[in-house]
């Protein structure tokens, strides 16, 4: 709240707490031009109690945050401003006593009356438990705001990740492999050629359905990876072997879309396959992970780095456990994908 408002907003307060004292104390309210000096008296202790206590409140987010603990910074602040108002209104009373500028015969009452002091105290108590309350409320308003922030950012990245994904496997140089198999299955076998059509449909229906999915099933992500390898293994043969072998109590488990399907790609896109050189794809878990493992082949002549489709899936699993993704290139390479079982 602007500092103007908030100094405008303790003075109304301070002068209707004013006239309501003044009326429980002799049934009527006091007349502007002959009170004046005790009005003028409350406008400048709502103004430096306003100041006052903004300067409180500033500080006290600085020392005692409200994220830190709302309960202690809620009395921390009730507390202080309390004091504060208490020594403003102390000592503005008795510099108007010794002056004998202003005849300040309420607050002179009020030292002599202990039922308008309770009011008093009960007044202010109310006020400040408002204003502590209404600190909250900005502050919870606050990081609810950058918590929306953040959290659209988060989504808008997601998609982004989700995106290069899809795109990896919608490139026209996959498209382009695809449609050479079928251009030469129809002559060679028409019953396979139409198998192949009918995974490779099943593989883009799963890319295009999860385009905009954080997370599927494991079972999920299985069967289209099932869809996927079997495109792979009409054009490998023997030469590609993939295995999994994933306990039936994980699948239920969530996984980022595609993330194993572009781990088996990245494994086919880094090796080059042949009878010769079988390519061995593993993918199974233990207690914490999923587990890809591959064998190593000839490197192909012309590749991309792995980094590309692993960066991928590093940035997704971030969103969603702090557990890093670990890869080992030794003998084999190894990727450890952290089962999301919180999620």
């Amino acid at each position: 709240m602007p500092k103007l408002i908030r100094l405008v907003l303790f003075t109304v307060i301070g002068i209707l707490f004013l006239e309501y004292l003044y009326y429980s104390e002799y049934d009527l309210l006091p007349n502007v031009y002959r009170e004046a000096p005790l009005y003028i008296f409350t406008i400048i202790t709502s103004i430096l109690s306003g100041l006052a206590i903004s300067s409180i409140n500033l500080k006290l987010n600085e020392k005692l945050p409200w994220r830190k603990s709302i309960l202690q910074r809620f009395i921390a602040g009730l507390a202080f401003d309390f004091l504060a108002l208490a020594i403003i209104l102390l000592t503005l009373n008795w510099l108007a006593g010794v002056s004998g500028i202003i005849d300040f015969h309420l607050f002179e009452a009020a030292l002599t009356e202990s039922q308008l002091e309770v009011k008093v105290i009960i007044l202010s108590f109310i006020l400040l438990f408002i204003v502590t309350l209404v600190e909250f409320n900005t502050y919870s308003y606050s990081e609810f705001s950058v918590g929306q922030i953040r959290k659209l950012k988060s989504e808008r990245k997601q998609l982004e990740f989700q995106f290069e994904a899809l795109k990896s496997q919608l490139s026209p140089h996959y498209l382009f492999n695809s449609m050479n198999t079928i251009s030469s299955l129809i002559y060679r076998d028409p019953q396979i050629a139409e198998n192949f059509i009918r995974n490779l449909a099943e593989t883009f229906n799963y890319v295009l359905n999860t385009k905009n999915v954080k997370l599927v099933s494991l079972k999920e992500e299985i069967e289209a990876l099932r869809d996927f390898n079997y495109l792979l293994g009409i054009r490998y043969g023997n030469a590609l072997d993939l295995k999994i072998e994933i306990d039936d109590a994980t699948l239920s488990f969530p996984i980022p879309p595609l993330s194993l399907q572009l781990l088996v790609e990245n494994a086919v896109k880094h090796n080059v396959i042949s009878d010769d050189e079988p390519l061995r794809i593993n993918i199974r878990n233990d207690e914490h992970h999923l587990i890809v493992l591959n064998n190593k082949t000839e490197a192909p002549t012309k590749t991309s780095s792995h980094k590309v489709g692993l960066d991928n899936i590093k940035k997704r699993y971030a969103f969603f456990t702090v557990r890093e993704v670990e890869v080992k290139d030794e003998d084999y390479f190894e990727v450890k994908l952290p089962i999301l079982k919180d999620s």
